[in-house]
């Protein structure tokens, strides 16, 4: 058996073990490990689950070279965000990918596994920027363009809200004009 904990999408956390780590399944058959003599068995839909965190966390290899890792950052639907190198890659399954990582800053080696329903994405960086991208460097010059276009393109926005000029086709003219073709007259 494998000890977990289970952090559920309303923050409620449930510790029990279960058979395998994995995501095949729509629910986990869980035995539970709670002070409440009552329950020992629980039966967890997948689509419940934020995630669940494998609780053995082993020691990385001496030899392994934490920084040549891939880099992925887990965004989830509540916003938050999980950074960590990927020592093998996600083990994709029905509901979800068991993930087995190095969170960012530590050498602790974790297993995880994390529904499809709780991941908004899982994005694969070249290097640690939680910067917003306005304030970062530019030394891209393909940032530099994008940016130069963006203000082109919202300075025209607004010439063209504050001076609409005179409509002389498209859908507005057409609904601004009488059965005749010519504008109703705006006096009384």
């Amino acid at each position: 058996m494998t000890e977990v904990v289970l952090a559920f999408l309303d923050g409620e956390l449930m510790h029990g073990a279960v058979a395998a780590l994995q995501l095949d399944d729509p629910f986990l058959e869980v035995e539970l490990h709670g002070l409440d003599g009552n329950n020992r068995q629980a039966l967890v839909p997948a689509a419940s689950l934020r995630q669940v965190d494998q609780v053995e966390v082993r020691a990385l290899d001496a030899e392994v070279e934490v920084e040549a890792l891939p880099r992925v950052a887990l965004h989830f639907q509540d916003g938050q965000v999980f950074r960590a190198h990927v020592l093998t890659p996600a083990a994709l399954q029905r509901y979800g990918a068991v993930w087995d990582v190095v969170e960012a800053g530590t050498r602790e080696h974790r297993t995880l596994a994390i529904p499809y329903t709780a991941l908004k994405a899982a994005f694969y960086v070249r290097h640690w920027d939680t910067r917003r991208p306005q304030d970062r460097g530019g030394d891209d010059p393909r940032d530099r363009e994008r940016a130069r276009l963006a203000e082109i393109m919202s300075r025209r926005s607004r010439a063209a809200v504050s001076e609409p000029g005179e409509r002389s086709s498209g859908l507005l003219a057409r609904l601004d004009q009488d059965e005749t073709g010519r504008r109703p007259s705006s006096g009384g």
